[in-house]
């Protein structure tokens, strides 16, 4: 669904179908449009994709990248979760599965690890062996992201490797239009403003009926309190941590 084609579905939402005598700009809905659209990045987990990609080690040793360190990223990019430099690929003792990496290993490991008298001696061990494990998986690179300007600040070591990079992109507008819940918070938003400014002014249609402006913010509320639940229920993380 293009911008054209969700302004007119605001429209036909708002007069139903063009049955009220309810005129608002198109300046003014497309204002509406493009800041939830902004905010709906922000709260919508699923108007993010992830995606990632590897940023060849001879980059970082270019005078672009020596002047500041830092790595410009497209407008679409939300946030970076992850940079870490590729030792090699994931073989561990002999296993060659490239979904075998250091977090599930270690998880792994976490949940068959023994417990008795000698767990100090245990971790002891273990841990020195996860300290090894590492030099075989990816590995941390210390950095900040500036969410504003679109930027990633390398401040770890210089990659002695291809760095491999995660990133939450924003899904094209055409196709976050596409989503049901989207269209209703954006009605929701628009319903809101044609209240308040059936509420700043006087507004009689042809023949002297009056519009019932509280309807349309009621209307509204509902709407948003149900996309704003919808939303907290998609955001919940697909992974939990437990503690004895």
């Amino acid at each position: 669904m293009t911008k054209d084609e969700l302004r007119e579905f605001v429209i036909d939402e708002i007069s139903m179908s063009r049955t009220i005598d309810i005129k608002i700009a198109d300046k003014e809905i497309d204002r509406i449009i493009d800041n939830e659209t902004r905010q709906l990045y922000e709260i919508y987990r699923d108007a993010l994709v992830e995606k990632y990609t590897v940023i060849p080690r001879e980059y970082f040793y270019t005078p672009e990248f020596r002047k500041n360190r830092t790595l410009k990223f497209p407008d679409c990019i939300k946030s970076v979760t992850r940079v870490e430099e590729m030792t090699c690929r994931s073989m561990m003792w002999g296993i060659n599965d490239p979904d075998v990496n250091f977090h599930r290993a270690f998880t792994a490991d976490l949940w068959m690890s023994p417990m008795g008298s000698d767990t100090v001696v245990f971790r002891t061990i273990q841990w020195n062996m996860w300290n090894q494990l590492k030099n075989f998986n990816l590995v941390d690179i210390q950095h900040t992201w500036n969410r504003n300007t679109h930027t990633l600040v390398v401040k770890g070591h210089d990659p002695r490797a291809n760095v491999y990079i995660e990133v939450f992109e924003e899904v094209p507008a055409e196709d976050l239009y596409e989503d049901p819940w989207v269209r209703k918070w954006i009605c929701a938003k628009a319903k809101k403003q044609v209240a308040k400014v059936l509420g700043l002014i006087q507004y009689n249609t042809i023949g002297g009926a009056t519009i019932n402006y509280n309807l349309y913010s009621d209307e509204a509320q509902k709407d948003i309190e149900e996309c704003t639940e919808f939303f907290k229920s998609i955001n919940t993380p697909d992974w939990f941590i437990s503690f004895p």
